[in-house]
């Protein structure tokens, strides 16, 4: 999906010939292909799939030509892969939240942890709560990112990290937020 495209309610058809037309786009099997290629191998188009699944009701033009965008994009991607190498066996945490807030002013949250150079979970989902300030929607991205650390800390990763590797680094982007954490 182009950065500039901005996707919205907005796009959507209003007129019953137009509605009629988009009815035959195979639209939701597009969605759910690549959202199944985003939960096994493609992490990076994650932000992607959440933007354009908000339109599985009513979609337009725009949000049809989004999704053949992603298409693309993993096309060209296709002789790429996760790699895991290495012995460090550190678990590295990065979460983020969307700047610009969508439509209804929710913020969108992601995280991406990563084991030697391979990314073991990620996460791209809209904040449940309207934010007043981009520092509370860094606070709850990181906070996600935080439980799910704990969650493959006690889980998954006890059996691939020995006890004395387990300490975990989370990175932010957002200094306000980094100061109240």
């Amino acid at each position: 999906m182009k950065p500039q495209n901005r996707l919205s309610t907005a796009q959507s058809p209003s007129i019953t010939s137009e509605i009629a037309a988009m009815c035959d786009v195979p639209y939701r099997e597009a969605v759910g292909t690549v959202q199944w290629t985003s939960l096994t191998t493609h992490p990076d188009i994650s932000f992607d799939i959440s933007t354009v699944a908000r339109f599985l009701m009513n979609l337009g033009v725009m949000h049809w030509e989004a999704i053949k965008c992603i298409f693309q994009y993993l096309k060209g991607m296709h002789d790429l892969w996760l790699t895991y190498g290495g012995m460090e066996r550190k678990l590295v945490g990065y979460a983020d939240a969307d700047g610009s807030m969508a439509e209804d002013r929710k913020a969108v949250s992601g995280y991406a942890f990563i084991i030697d150079g391979g990314a073991m979970s990620w996460s791209s989902k809209k904040q449940e709560i309207v934010s007043l300030s981009m520092t509370v929607s860094e606070c709850v991205a990181a906070m996600h990112a935080t439980k799910e650390a704990l969650w493959l800390l006690c889980s998954l990763i006890s059996e691939i990290l020995s006890p004395a590797t387990t300490l975990t680094i989370l990175f932010s982007d957002n200094q306000s937020a980094i100061a109240l954490i």
